[in-house]
């Protein structure tokens, strides 16, 4: 307490020579807090101005736009500058069925999904995309093929020099991001939507099928009432050439049916299937 009271009367006996000492040390304290919020405040709203124009690509899986159960690979920037040099690493790779390679009574051998290592450039809004597999297959398939798949995607918003390493060196400190991912097929598997979708063609397929009963029988009711044998040797002759023709589909259909889907990732000379590993 009579410390207290010693510094108060210290206080009171300051000239104005001693105030001044303590605005300026109390001017000079403040300035200092000043400057450090501001240093602050600077290096957030860069930060935030850099997260705002950098790029921002990504990799997901999306369905086809006409056939929905077929899943595409898609690599996508999202931002609003360009990405440069984009190196796909994957903990785990995608993997498909290479029915090719397997044996005729036996299931298909998984494969590794053939994916390029890099993409050199992608502008904003562009993509990159590549058909993965069909989720009917995978469903046939169950637990045999992995479902899961986990990476990351490094990329930078310039181009790789071209000169001394020194640069390149300091090319790989700035600049460079990193976006990590997922693919689940466990999310975009349309299990239901089979099973759905399945049980549904079916009662159409029955529909139709009393549809084409219907105007066969209507098709006899007045055919048949024709009495010129021209006339009705014509009709004859017309039903004999539609049941040719379409004995010839059924044929063709129950061929094309034991060959896999023609799916963009197949080769129209080589062997029936899906995917093959590729030529050494």
């Amino acid at each position: 307490m009579d410390w207290i009271n010693d510094r108060l009367t210290d206080l009171s006996n300051l000239g104005s020579g001693g105030w001044l000492a303590i605005a300026a040390w109390a001017a000079l304290a403040l300035g200092i807090v000043v400057l450090v919020w501001a240093n602050r405040q600077l290096k957030r709203n860069r930060q935030l101005k850099i997260e705002q124009v950098r790029p921002q690509v990504s990799m997901f899986m999306e369905p086809h736009a006409s056939d929905w159960h077929v899943i595409e690979l898609v690599v996508r920037n999202f931002g609003q500058t360009a990405a440069h040099d984009i190196r796909l690493d994957f903990a785990n790779h995608p993997t498909v069925a290479a029915y090719e390679d397997a044996q005729p009574d036996g299931p298909p051998e998984v494969a590794e999904l053939d994916l390029p290592s890099e993409l050199l450039y992608l502008a904003p809004g562009q993509e990159w995309r590549t058909v993965w597999d069909s989720a009917i297959s995978r469903a046939e398939l169950g637990g045999a093929i992995q479902d899961r798949f986990d990476g990351a995607l490094t990329y930078s918003d310039r181009a790789r020099p071209k000169s001394k390493a020194k640069k390149a060196g300091q090319w790989n400190k700035r600049g460079t991001f990193e976006t990590k991912f997922r693919l689940d097929w466990g999310t975009l598997q349309p299990v239901q939507r089979i099973e759905l979708m399945t049980t549904h063609d079916l009662a159409k397929r029955e529909k139709q099928k009393l549809e084409l009963l219907r105007s066969v029988l209507s098709y006899f009711h007045y055919a048949s009432k024709e009495t010129q044998p021209d006339v009705f040797r014509a009709e004859i002759d017309r039903m004999n050439k539609a049941a040719a023709e379409t004995q010839d589909r059924w044929r063709t259909r129950q061929f094309d049916e034991t060959t896999e889907l023609d799916l963009p990732w197949v080769q129209k000379n080589a062997s029936a299937g899906r995917h093959s590993a590729p030529t050494r």
